[in-house]
Protein backbone atom coordinates (compact mmCIF):
# COMPACT_ATOMS: atom_id res chain seq x y z
CA UNK A 1 0.00 0.00 0.00
CA UNK A 2 2.43 2.35 0.91
CA UNK A 3 4.53 1.45 -2.77
CA UNK A 4 1.69 2.56 -4.11
CA UNK A 5 0.91 5.43 -2.40
CA UNK A 6 5.00 6.59 -3.01
CA UNK A 7 4.34 5.82 -6.95
CA UNK A 8 1.18 7.84 -6.99
CA UNK A 9 2.70 10.72 -5.21
CA UNK A 10 5.77 10.64 -7.82
CA UNK A 11 3.26 10.10 -10.61
CA UNK A 12 1.68 13.48 -9.51
CA UNK A 13 4.40 15.64 -8.82
CA UNK A 14 5.72 14.44 -12.32
CA UNK A 15 2.72 15.56 -13.68
CA UNK A 16 2.50 19.32 -11.74
CA UNK A 17 6.57 19.86 -13.25
CA UNK A 18 5.75 19.32 -16.44
CA UNK A 19 2.32 20.62 -16.78
CA UNK A 20 4.25 23.91 -15.68
CA UNK A 21 6.94 24.07 -18.00
CA UNK A 22 5.28 22.88 -21.25
CA UNK A 23 3.05 25.91 -22.22
CA UNK A 24 6.33 28.39 -21.49
CA UNK A 25 7.98 26.27 -24.28
CA UNK A 26 5.29 25.24 -26.72
CA UNK A 27 3.58 28.39 -28.81
CA UNK A 28 0.30 27.29 -30.47
CA UNK A 29 0.02 29.82 -34.15
CA UNK A 30 3.44 31.35 -33.95
CA UNK A 31 4.91 31.56 -37.53
CA UNK A 32 8.19 30.00 -38.05
CA UNK A 33 11.09 32.01 -39.48
CA UNK A 34 11.50 31.85 -42.94
CA UNK A 35 15.50 32.04 -43.83
CA UNK A 36 16.24 34.55 -46.73
CA UNK A 37 16.92 33.74 -49.77
CA UNK A 38 20.52 33.15 -51.07
CA UNK A 39 21.79 36.28 -52.72
CA UNK A 40 22.77 35.99 -55.10
CA UNK A 41 19.81 33.47 -56.03
CA UNK A 42 20.61 30.57 -58.69
CA UNK A 43 17.87 30.55 -61.51
CA UNK A 44 17.82 27.76 -63.87
CA UNK A 45 17.39 29.82 -67.16
CA UNK A 46 19.47 31.62 -69.23
CA UNK A 47 20.95 34.88 -68.26
CA UNK A 48 19.36 36.35 -71.97
CA UNK A 49 15.93 34.90 -70.26
CA UNK A 50 16.18 36.53 -66.88
CA UNK A 51 17.96 39.72 -68.18
CA UNK A 52 14.55 40.31 -70.75
CA UNK A 53 12.15 39.09 -68.03
CA UNK A 54 13.75 41.49 -65.41
CA UNK A 55 13.23 44.78 -67.80
CA UNK A 56 9.46 43.73 -68.70
CA UNK A 57 8.96 43.74 -65.21
CA UNK A 58 10.84 47.43 -64.45
CA UNK A 59 8.95 48.78 -67.50
CA UNK A 60 5.36 47.56 -66.68
CA UNK A 61 5.85 49.10 -63.24
CA UNK A 62 7.35 52.35 -64.62
CA UNK A 63 10.01 51.98 -62.72
CA UNK A 64 12.98 54.96 -63.85
CA UNK A 65 16.34 53.60 -64.33
CA UNK A 66 19.76 55.49 -64.13
CA UNK A 67 20.60 55.77 -67.66
CA UNK A 68 24.70 55.94 -66.80
CA UNK A 69 24.91 52.97 -64.37
CA UNK A 70 22.38 50.68 -66.18
CA UNK A 71 23.74 48.16 -68.78
CA UNK A 72 21.07 45.98 -69.35
CA UNK A 73 23.06 44.02 -72.21
CA UNK A 74 25.29 43.18 -69.59
CA UNK A 75 22.47 42.32 -67.19
CA UNK A 76 23.11 45.38 -64.42
CA UNK A 77 19.98 47.35 -63.93
CA UNK A 78 20.27 50.63 -61.53
CA UNK A 79 16.73 51.94 -60.28
CA UNK A 80 16.89 55.82 -59.77
CA UNK A 81 16.00 56.52 -55.78
CA UNK A 82 12.92 56.01 -54.39
CA UNK A 83 11.67 58.32 -51.30
CA UNK A 84 9.94 55.57 -49.09
CA UNK A 85 9.50 57.20 -45.75
CA UNK A 86 8.67 61.01 -45.08
CA UNK A 87 7.05 62.31 -41.92
CA UNK A 88 7.47 61.33 -38.27
CA UNK A 89 8.00 57.42 -38.64
CA UNK A 90 11.03 57.60 -41.04
CA UNK A 91 13.24 56.65 -38.37
CA UNK A 92 11.19 53.67 -37.57
CA UNK A 93 10.86 52.79 -41.38
CA UNK A 94 14.42 53.26 -42.33
CA UNK A 95 15.24 50.67 -38.81
CA UNK A 96 13.08 48.28 -40.32
CA UNK A 97 15.15 48.15 -43.53
CA UNK A 98 18.41 49.20 -42.58
CA UNK A 99 21.01 49.15 -39.29
CA UNK A 100 20.42 52.54 -37.46
CA UNK A 101 23.58 53.38 -35.44
CA UNK A 102 22.14 52.32 -31.73
CA UNK A 103 21.20 55.57 -29.23
CA UNK A 104 20.93 57.76 -32.65
CA UNK A 105 19.41 60.99 -31.81
CA UNK A 106 19.14 62.66 -35.01
CA UNK A 107 15.94 64.36 -36.77
CA UNK A 108 15.69 61.89 -39.92
CA UNK A 109 13.12 63.77 -42.77
CA UNK A 110 12.85 61.40 -45.33
CA UNK A 111 14.26 57.89 -46.61
CA UNK A 112 14.98 56.15 -49.57
CA UNK A 113 16.79 53.89 -51.50
CA UNK A 114 17.67 52.35 -55.12
CA UNK A 115 18.08 49.23 -56.01
CA UNK A 116 21.36 47.33 -58.20
CA UNK A 117 19.99 43.94 -60.13
CA UNK A 118 22.80 41.98 -61.50
CA UNK A 119 22.23 38.73 -63.63
CA UNK A 120 25.59 37.11 -63.47
CA UNK A 121 25.52 33.87 -65.62
CA UNK A 122 26.50 30.51 -64.33
CA UNK A 123 26.40 28.26 -67.54
CA UNK A 124 24.01 28.12 -70.81
CA UNK A 125 21.17 27.08 -68.52
CA UNK A 126 21.63 29.07 -65.49
CA UNK A 127 22.27 32.33 -63.98
CA UNK A 128 22.35 34.09 -60.93
CA UNK A 129 20.25 36.93 -59.50
CA UNK A 130 22.02 39.21 -57.48
CA UNK A 131 20.40 42.66 -55.60
CA UNK A 132 21.98 45.24 -53.48
CA UNK A 133 20.14 47.53 -52.05
CA UNK A 134 21.65 51.41 -51.50
CA UNK A 135 19.74 52.90 -48.45
CA UNK A 136 19.61 56.48 -47.19
CA UNK A 137 18.17 58.86 -45.02
CA UNK A 138 17.49 62.69 -45.14
CA UNK A 139 18.89 64.67 -41.81
CA UNK A 140 18.37 68.33 -41.35
CA UNK A 141 21.90 69.79 -39.87
CA UNK A 142 23.05 73.51 -39.44
CA UNK A 143 23.80 73.36 -43.10
CA UNK A 144 20.50 72.43 -44.39
CA UNK A 145 19.53 69.05 -45.35
CA UNK A 146 22.00 66.33 -46.50
CA UNK A 147 21.44 62.62 -47.21
CA UNK A 148 23.19 59.55 -45.06
CA UNK A 149 24.05 56.52 -45.83
CA UNK A 150 22.35 53.43 -43.64
CA UNK A 151 23.64 50.45 -44.38
CA UNK A 152 20.88 47.44 -45.37
CA UNK A 153 20.03 44.82 -42.90
CA UNK A 154 19.13 42.55 -46.07
CA UNK A 155 15.46 42.96 -45.67
CA UNK A 156 14.67 44.71 -48.93
CA UNK A 157 16.69 43.22 -50.92
CA UNK A 158 15.16 39.57 -49.78
CA UNK A 159 11.94 40.95 -50.85
CA UNK A 160 12.98 42.26 -54.13
CA UNK A 161 14.84 38.77 -54.74
CA UNK A 162 11.91 36.64 -53.83
CA UNK A 163 9.43 39.12 -55.65
CA UNK A 164 11.46 39.10 -59.17
CA UNK A 165 12.59 35.07 -58.58
CA UNK A 166 9.48 34.27 -58.28
CA UNK A 167 7.58 36.32 -61.05
CA UNK A 168 10.45 34.84 -63.43
CA UNK A 169 10.19 31.22 -62.12
CA UNK A 170 6.08 31.62 -61.96
CA UNK A 171 6.26 30.16 -57.89
CA UNK A 172 5.50 31.88 -55.12
CA UNK A 173 8.12 32.85 -53.31
CA UNK A 174 6.66 35.47 -50.84
CA UNK A 175 7.20 35.18 -47.35
CA UNK A 176 3.12 35.20 -46.11
CA UNK A 177 2.60 32.48 -49.08
CA UNK A 178 -0.10 35.68 -50.63
CA UNK A 179 1.60 35.79 -53.97
CA UNK A 180 2.02 39.64 -53.33
CA UNK A 181 5.30 40.85 -55.04
CA UNK A 182 6.13 44.60 -54.88
CA UNK A 183 8.63 46.14 -56.09
CA UNK A 184 9.23 49.92 -54.89
CA UNK A 185 5.69 51.50 -55.47
CA UNK A 186 4.41 48.95 -57.95
CA UNK A 187 2.64 45.70 -56.42
CA UNK A 188 3.17 42.60 -60.06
Amino acid sequence: MRLHFKLLLVVITFTIILSSAVPAQIVIGRPKDIPPLDNPYTINLARADVTKAIAEILQTCKIELDPVSTKAEKGKFVTNAWIFAKGVNVKNDLAHVSQLPAGDTRNWLKGRYALEINVLPLDDKRSQLQIISRIQGQIADVAGTKWVESPSNGYLEDEALRGLAGKILGIDLSIKGNAKRRLMSCEY
